[in-house]
């Protein structure tokens, strides 16, 4: 039996990675993404199952503890997940996806999935463009930001557990080298 792909998204908050899936998903419409779960208020320029599913944080620790999350944690106060199901619904139908987790859910997925999971690390330019962007961003206060900045090199020390790490110092071409090794990725395994 064949199975599709996953293909995971990871990087430090503010590097761009939804920018990059919705560069890649415009530029190859054969990929299909798996929406996480959050209880974060949603933005404005958000919609409900197409950037996120969004829920209370009752009905999300009622999921958890059902345990429709395959991962699941809690950053900045709001909890995001990603359930099982939604993964392997794609994978199963033999769709290729995109998953876009911290690198702690991306070692958690590989590991329960195993076969046919590759992860991309997003890294910024520098942290002083990480900290323009994060600050561009008018959202969060000084004492956010240092800890967002804090949180960012500890995710750049697990940069090693990926498959391939990317520079993201343009969407586009960020997007087209992922995009790139995807293809490869896909047509090497078709022929074994």
């Amino acid at each position: 039996m064949r199975y599709g792909y996953l293909f995971v998204i990871s990087g430090p908050s503010a590097v761009g990675k939804t920018s990059i899936i919705n560069e890649i998903l415009k530029l190859d419409n054969s990929l299909k993404q798996v929406i996480t779960c959050t209880t974060r208020p949603m933005r404005k320029t958000e919609r409900q199952g197409i950037d996120y599913y969004f829920m209370s944080k009752k009905e999300f620790l009622t999921r958890e503890r059902n345990g429709d999350f395959i991962e699941f944690s809690e950053v900045y106060g709001n909890y995001y997940g990603v359930m099982l199901s939604l993964i392997m619904d794609k994978v199963n139908n033999c769709e290729n996806a995109l998953l876009s987790v911290n690198w702690e859910g991306f070692a958690k997925v590989k590991k329960t999935i195993g076969q046919n999971v590759y992860g991309f690390f997003i890294n910024p330019p520098s942290i002083q463009d990480l900290e323009l962007r994060i600050r561009s961003r008018g959202t969060d206060s000084r004492e956010i930001i240092n800890h967002r900045l804090s949180m960012a090199m500890e995710d750049m020390s697990h940069s090693n557990i990926f498959d391939f790490c990317v520079e993201n110092r343009d969407i586009t071409t960020a997007a087209n080298h992922i995009l790139e090794q995807i293809n490869i990725i896909k047509q090497t395994n078709e022929y074994h």
